[in-house]
Parts: structure tokens; sequence; C-alpha cells
């Protein structure tokens, strides 16, 4: 039910206006009534009222004045002036001030009623708005972990972003860090499992090591830990904040040094809890001195390869990056090497997600020399497996189609374990022949007939495009890699992806707006947008009128 409202100097106006709406049964309405501005002010203050009447020019307080009371005390409420002035003057100030329609006394009592029923229709779009944004707000609450792991996973792999980029992504994702200041890395990893244990145990297990290890360090750190292999976590940590809080450039602040002091000495601790509470042997490394945003990646994967060298491969210890330093022996050219091999891995990862087989092939035989060298440490040899498998697996679960066609044809245990007795040449072998069902699986989906995988595109966008459709999502549909699908797609019909989507979009809301008595913001959700503003935005950017505006060309 929605309570209206009535003002005017004259009852007999009102007492007119109130018996045509007790006679309108198909409007839900509790009438109040008030013969004066200052008698409305006495009804606003005891009651909620949805929608006023008002006459714009009374004695004493005039309706504009009203206006302005009312908007300050229900700002939802809607005012209609309803008056005998036909003066620009009049109608401006209603409009400033926020009045929803301006009729005359003249006018019909059918156009007086349907202005209270527009006044009651858009309420209840607004209500819908609401309860979209609503709705909008608490998926946006649920997706925050997995937005923020995605951020963190990017980072980690050397998204370049800017400082303004930064703050405003972790804003947006509400990251529990301050993109001000710079950071410590912690590596934790679990050296090993309890025999028959299962992947969800896992997954427990490393959930309760991160909970004890935040346990710890929160009453003097902020931090934020991700899991980024299915034993290991890095942790980012920041100390708390304080009235004069250190900016990046207080690479000696006392502050940083007691943050560093005081992690290192909990470590220990957290090491035993775990051993005692959760059976699970752990190590740590963290960096020995704090890092700014932009060299987070360098400073990862730093202190990832110490788990795989000298110190690192032991169990249940705890080091900085500045041990390792002191520990390595390997000279100059060592380390040369060692980032050579790290960029011809992830050379190796580009190649195969294109589908680069002779580049593949070239950069794979001269990466997996050592696994012949007779003379090759022990420890590079499983790095190298370790580096190969991650790669392979993390192409393969791109594609649902993929993956269940390999599961046929390829044994893809060895890619999960190896054992330490086996032969490192035909572990070689293993991966060539796993690249070789690979690219034929990729040549097989290229030889079928591209405008079938088209045509399985577009019925795909047609039936989810309520839904945030993406290109992978779409590529796993098809059964093809996203980069591949892509570049087939615009081979294929000239235009990009996306730009299809938004031809789509565009046209079938034209669709809607001429066919259908759907609300703005029914199709903008039945066209996967989260409110009707960004709807109406998308719509004149491409058509260069308002949603609202061309159906009511069409009507004309």
């Amino acid at each position: 039910m929605y309570r209206l409202l009535i003002v005017d100097d004259l009852p007999i106006i009102v007492d007119g206006l109130i018996e045509l709406f007790e006679q309108s049964h198909d409007m839900d309405l509790d009438i109040l009534k008030a013969y004066s501005g200052e008698e409305a002010l006495e009804v606003l203050q005891n009651n909620r009222v949805d929608i006023v009447i008002s006459d714009i020019k009374m004695p004493g307080l005039e309706g504009i004045e009203l206006l302005q009371e009312i908007k300050a005390q229900w700002p939802a409420c809607k005012v209609i002036f309803l008056t005998g002035y036909n003066d620009f003057h009049y109608v401006q100030s209603a409009v400033t001030y926020g009045s929803f329609e301006y009729l005359l006394k003249i006018e019909s009592d059918e156009k007086i009623i349907r202005s209270v029923q527009r006044a009651i229709e858009k309420f209840e779009e607004e209500y819908d708005q609401l309860q979209m944004f609503e709705r909008a707000n608490n998926r946006m609450r649920l997706a925050l972990p997995s937005l923020q792991k995605d951020y963190i996973s990017g980072l980690l792999q050397g998204k370049s972003v800017t400082s303004s980029q930064l703050e405003n992504h972790f804003k947006e994702i509400d990251m529990p860090l301050r993109t001000d200041m710079p950071v410590f890395l912690l590596l934790g990893r679990v050296d090993g499992w309890r025999d028959m244990i299962t992947a969800p145990d896992k997954a427990l297990l490393i959930y309760a090591m991160q909970n004890v290890t935040e346990e710890f360090l929160s009453p003097r750190v902020r931090s934020y830990s991700y899991v980024y292999d299915q034993s290991k976590i890095v942790w980012f940590i920041q100390p708390l904040d304080v009235s004069d809080a250190p900016t990046p450039h207080d690479s000696s602040d006392l502050q940083w040094k007691q943050t560093s002091t005081y992690v290192s000495g909990m470590l220990e601790k957290i090491q035993r809890t775990c051993k005692k509470l959760l059976q699970l042997p752990v190590s740590f490394i963290l960096s020995s001195e704090h890092t700014a945003w932009s060299g987070v990646f360098e400073r990862f994967h730093s202190l990832k390869y110490g788990f795989v060298y000298g110190m690192g491969l032991s169990s249940e210890v705890i080091l900085s990056d500045s041990d390792i330093r002191r520990s390595e022996e390997g000279t100059a050219a060592d380390k040369q090497n060692d980032f050579f091999h790290y960029t011809r891995v992830q050379l190796l990862a580009k190649s195969l997600e294109n589908s680069h087989r002779e580049e593949f092939y070239k950069l794979y035989l001269k990466l997996t020399e050592i696994w012949s060298e007779e003379n090759s440490p022990y420890e590079r040899k499983k790095e190298l497996y370790h580096s190969m498998a991650a790669v392979f697996l993390a192409y393969i679960n791109k594609s649902s189609q993929m993956r269940a066609y390999l599961n046929k044809v390829h044994d893809l245990a060895t890619l999960f374990q190896y054992g330490d007795n086996d032969s490192w040449l035909s572990l070689r072998q293993y991966f060539m022949q796993t690249a070789d069902c690979l690219f034929d699986w990729n040549a097989v989906q290229g030889a079928v007939l591209p405008a079938e995988v088209v045509q399985k595109a577009h019925r795909y966008i047609e039936a989810y495009i309520s839904t945030d459709i993406s290109l992978n999502a779409i590529a796993d549909h098809v059964g093809l890699n996203p980069s591949y699908f892509s570049r087939l797609y615009k081979q294929m019909t000239g235009i990009g992806l996306s730009d299809y989507i938004i031809d789509f979009r565009n046209l079938k809301a034209k669709e809607l707006l001429i066919d259908s008595t759907m609300k703005v913001n029914e199709i903008a959700a039945a066209l996967g947008y989260n409110s009707a503003l960004a709807f109406i935005r998308f719509f004149k950017k491409q058509n260069e009128t308002t949603p609202q505006e061309f159906r009511m060309l069409r009507i004309k």
C-alpha cells in the first residue's frame, strides 16, 4: 500500500481529489489530507508519505518550500504539483527541487490518476533496481575471495600494473593490504603428507596451516595468504597501522625491523604447532627485506626456488633469502643459467598455448638435456620435472574436453607423481608423447568445420547472454583452447568475439524494447547487466539514444 497526501488551501479541491482516488479501486492507497503547507508538515512528521499532490501557490508555506521540506525528510517521496499557474518560473522551480510532475488544475481526472500511477510505477522500478543492486552486492561479497586470489595470482605471474591501478583494484576487491606500503614475503611448504590422505583432507590441512600462521602473526601484522601450489603458501605481510606509518622509502625504519624480527621469532612456534596439532612437517622462507609491489614477482620467484636448492631441500627448515644467498656456491654464470632456464620454461608454456609445435620441440629438447647428463645434479632434474608437469597440467586443465580426451588415450599419472628410481630418459620420452597428444588434439579440433564451431559458440552466447559470458567459458564449451578459439573466430567471421557479443546484446535489446513490455531494468538483467544504469550507458553508446527514447520512437 502506498500513502498519498493531498495538500491544497481549497477544501473543495482536497475533498474532490479524495473522492476521485477512493473511486479508483485498482490503486491500493492510504489517503491523507492537509489544508495548508504547515498542516502538511505536521502530517509528514508523523507519517511516512510516498506520494504528495500539492498546490504550488498557497498562503503561508508555499508548494516549493514544502517540496524542499519533503525531500529533506522523505527523499524518495514523489511530489506532483497540481496548480492553476501555468508559469515557467513555477515549473522551473518545481523541477529544480525534485518534483515528480507538474499538472494544471484544468487537466482531466484521468490525467491526474495516470500521474499517480506513474509515481507508483516509478517506486516499483526503483525497488526492483534496489533489489538488483543488493543481489549484485551480495554476489560481489561472495565472489571477493575468488577475485582476490585471481588478482594475487596475476601479480605473482608478473602482471604489470601502475600504482594507481593497484590502489583502485585493491579497493574494488577489498584486499586487506595497503598499496602505499611495501611487503615482506613469507613462503610456507608442507614437507610431507601422511599416508592415504585424500585431496580434500589436504586442502583442509592447508587451510588449517594458514589459520595457525595468521593466528600467531595477527597481533603485530596484517597479512594475506595465497595457496600457489597444492602444498605451498605465500603470505604478504605488512606492519599494523600506526599514526606515523612508514612509507616505502623508510627502508631503515625501526618498525620494519621489528616486524621482521617478530615474524622470524614466530615461525618456530608456528612450525611446532603445525607438527603437534596437524601432524604436518612444514618449512618456511622469509624475505630478508621488504619489497615494493612492483618487485613482488621477482622476489616471489627468488624465494620459491629457495625450496629446491641446498638447505631448502631439507624438511622442517626456517630460512631467509639471505641464508640462501650465503649457501649458494654457484658462480655468476650458474645464476645466469637459472634465469635462462626459467625463461625457457615460460616460453615453452607459451608455445604450447599457441600451438607452435616446432618452437615447442626446440625449447623442450634444450631444456631436457640435463635428463640425459649423468653429472647434472639430481635436484635440478627433479626441479625441471616439477616445472614441466606444472606447464602441462595448467594447459590441460583449461579444457574439460581436452582433459577427457587425454584420459582416454594417454596415462596422465606421471604428471602427478614420478618415482625417484624411474629413468630420466623415459621421462623425457613421456613428456614428448604428451606434447604429441596435445598438438594432435589441437590439429583434429582445427580440422573440424570452423563454421560449426562458430555456430556452436553463437548458440551458447544466445543461451547464456544473461550471465557474465567469458572467452574461457565459450572456448571450453566448443572444446578449444581460448587463445586458439579467439584467433579462429576472428579468421572465420572477420570480427572479434567481444564485438559479436556487443552486437548481439544490442540487437536483443532492440528486439525486447520493440516487441515486449519488459521494463528497462528487466531487459538489463536479461542481457547480463548488474544494473539498469550500466545497460542504459551501453545502449546509448551503441545507438546514441536511451532505451526509453528508442522505445517511444518505435511506438510513434
